[in-house]
């Protein structure tokens, strides 16, 4: 098993979905996964979406995800 925090800075623009308030965004989260002896991976990821109230309006966006990785081995060796 293994938990892996994350934090990211990025830039958006609102385009035809949500007005999250600041074009500059801020996204925190959480991953809880299992890794196989076969190094596949399967996780579900929580992360949170917020301006940090740096912009008049902070309505904020969350997300939950199922991941699910195999890894590609010997095809870039």
């Amino acid at each position: 098993l293994y938990v892996s925090p994350n934090f990211m800075v990025g830039a958006y623009a609102q385009g035809d979905g949500k007005d999250l308030g600041h074009a500059l965004e801020f996204r925190s989260g959480l991953e809880l996964g299992y890794e196989f002896s076969d190094a596949q991976r399967a996780s579900v990821a929580f992360n949170h979406i917020s301006n940090a109230s740096i912009g008049e309006k902070n309505p904020g966006a969350e997300t939950l995800l199922f991941n699910y990785s195999v890894p590609l081995g010997g095809l870039f060796k």
